[in-house]
């Protein structure tokens, strides 16, 4: 690190990272990664004093950085080679006498060429502040490129084995972040309002010429035959859903209507399409604090927006089951022809209708997670009873959301920490309302 007269800084760092031997060979087991960053802090150049009124404009920094990370937490039991599993499968080696052998088999297809996950990121800032840093505005904008991802594909039947794993994608993150704050205090009254903004663009940009697509979790609720999926490809985002597009209701039968992309008069697996995401397009936030002699309040919200959720609640292989009331209020009528769902009774058993967007909503929320409202016994009462500070509150905790979305709670409708589940609702118990009463006592 090295700074100059508090008007230039400019920092370096290096580092070098290794495993242990079941996650890369030995000539691939080290990662080195680099990282450059640079500030310039234009408020104390002589040209900005001598030119700016300080109690208008009393603050402006630019900030720049270019860095790689690297990532191998995806590997493990040494998939850069290949163990016999014992005795793990049976098979059938002659024509003649056809009755089967237990026999061993490779665990999986060595890849002796595995290596490190690699992350670049590029960060352009500048920070300022305003009427005697009252007001702060900072923004950032951000790229970032990982490549060489590691991921599983399945070889060609004949090769015996089920999965492999290679360096075969690149994915880009970059979006900006804003943040806009106000601070100010008139007599025994002091106030604060800050708000964040963050968007976000995620998409892949390569994968390797020999796979159309990875197809990853299937149907979000292990065990069912729904046909919805994710799927990572070349365009899209990450582990976007692949599934069948709903196009509406037939006013006359009540019948869904699937879209038939490939217009060959049959709906088929040929017909899924990308119907959604799970990544936001954009996050926020707000705080809010206010505080009058003893007494204080703070309020704090956040919200995402631009991400879907899919609603995996219902099976059609058992149709009893629970889903949601959505589609029993919009649902098809003879009384009612211009429904948005089709009749319940002619897609009980239909897998086409229960992977369809049908079932995808928006995942927009804004939810105020904190209400919190105190008061501090003054100093000259509680030191009678010699304690330095007490203070009582009460606190509403995520009582109130906005949102669209139909089912229970799209901040917890989807918590796997799997990327290729992302933005399933299998149900998940919602976040629970908390009313705290308490105290902060300080002897």
């Amino acid at each position: 690190i090295y700074s100059f007269d508090n008007r230039y800084t400019v920092q370096a760092n290096f580092r070098a990272d290794a495993f242990d031997a079941s996650k890369l060979s030995s000539t691939n087991r080290w990662g080195y990664f680099p990282s450059f960053s640079a500030g310039w802090n234009i408020s104390n150049e002589k040209f900005f004093g001598d030119n700016v009124n300080q109690d208008t404009f009393s603050f402006l920094r630019l900030r720049a950085s270019w860095g790689e990370n690297g990532n191998i937490n995806v590997l493990n039991n040494y998939r850069y080679t290949s163990s016999i599993a014992y005795n793990s499968a049976w098979y059938q080696y002659g024509v003649v006498e056809s009755g089967p052998s237990y026999g061993s088999k490779p665990s999986g297809l060595a890849n002796p060429n595995l290596k490190w996950e690699t992350s670049e990121q590029l960060d352009l800032g500048l920070d300022m502040r305003f009427l005697r840093n009252k007001l702060a505005f900072s923004a950032d904008y951000y790229k970032k490129k990982t490549k060489d991802l590691l991921v599983n594909i399945n070889p060609v039947p004949e090769i015996g084995v089920e999965s492999t794993t290679v360096n075969a994608g690149s994915v880009l993150n970059k979006g900006l972040e804003l943040e806009l704050s106000w601070e100010d205090r008139i007599n025994d009254f002091s106030y604060s309002i800050s708000a964040n903004f963050s968007t976000l663009h995620n998409e892949v940009t390569y994968l390797d010429p020999s796979i159309a697509r990875l197809e990853g979790a299937t149907g979000g609720v292990d065990g069912t035959n729904n046909p919805i999926r994710t799927a990572f490809e070349v365009g899209q985002p990450i582990w976007y859903f692949r599934g069948y597009k709903y196009e509406g209701v037939n006013p006359e039968t009540g019948e869904a209507i699937i879209q038939d992309v490939n217009e060959d008069g049959q709906i088929s697996d040929a017909d899924m399409t990308y119907i959604g995401k799970a990544i936001p397009d954009y996050t926020y936030g707000v705080n809010i604090s206010l505080a009058y002699k003893g007494l204080d309040l703070n309020v704090f919200g956040a919200g995402v927006g631009g991400n879907d959720i899919f609603t995996v609640l219902y099976r059609a292989d058992t149709p009893m089951r629970n889903s949601l009331k959505y589609y029993y209020d919009n649902a098809w009528t003879p009384e009612n022809k211009n429904a948005s769902m089709p009749d319940p009774k002619d897609i009980a058993n239909d897998w086409h209708f229960w992977g369809s967007s049908a079932s995808m909503f928006s995942g927009a929320y804004f939810k105020i997670k904190q209400i919190q409202m105190g008061y501090t016994i003054p100093e000259e009462i509680t030191k009678k009873a010699l304690i330095n500070k007490l203070r009582l509150y009460v606190s509403l905790d995520d009582f109130f959301i906005f949102t669209k979305y139909p089912g229970v709670d799209p901040e917890t409708a989807t918590v796997s920490t799997s990327p290729q589940r992302a933005g399933f609702d299998n149900g998940t118990y919602p976040q629970s309302k908390k009313l705290t009463f308490g105290l902060n006592l300080t002897f």
